[in-house]
């Protein structure tokens, strides 16, 4: 008589118990062919029903994967297309508009501080300019009263 699905998994067990023990460890050796051989016969043992399901599981699995990946396609296609839209947007042209309008009054302001600084500079020259006027003819008025005292002493 054959042994039953039932028979392999207790002798799965045994072979499980029986094991040696890797020292130091929770790991066991087992003899692969073995155990391969037992699992290949509890699967030859399922019954048809059990392969059937197990063969639709894969199958759901499977579609279930490329289900996944056709979505994660479509969603970079769509982030893709969105950027693109966006840049082309209103949003990005008014952005544009405003960055040239900074622009723009960066331009005056600079011209304005740049005019502003140079009447400064025009004021301040203007200003020594008088001083040393002043100071040239007071320069000439005491080189005059000297000349003049100058020739006062020698006419005497």
């Amino acid at each position: 008589m054959g042994k039953s699905i039932i028979d392999e998994i207790e002798n799965l067990k045994t072979i499980v118990e029986n094991a040696k023990k890797v020292p130091f460890s929770k790991y066991i050796t087992v003899d692969r062919d073995e155990i391969l051989g037992s699992l290949m016969r509890i699967e030859a043992m399922l019954p048809e029903e059990v392969k059937q399901a197990i063969n639709i599981s894969k199958q759901r699995d499977m579609i279930l994967k490329d289900a996944y990946e056709e979505k994660e396609r479509i969603l970079k296609e769509a982030e893709v297309e969105f950027k693109k839209k966006v840049e082309e947007s209103s949003i990005i042209a008014e952005a544009k508009r405003q960055q040239q309008e900074i622009i723009n009054n960066a331009k005056l302001e600079g011209e304005r501080i740049k005019n502003e600084a140079l009447q400064f500079a025009n004021d301040v020259l203007s200003k020594i300019e008088s001083v040393l006027e002043k100071a040239l003819s007071t320069i000439k008025e005491s080189k005059e009263e000297i000349s003049n005292e100058i020739r006062d002493t020698k006419d005497y």
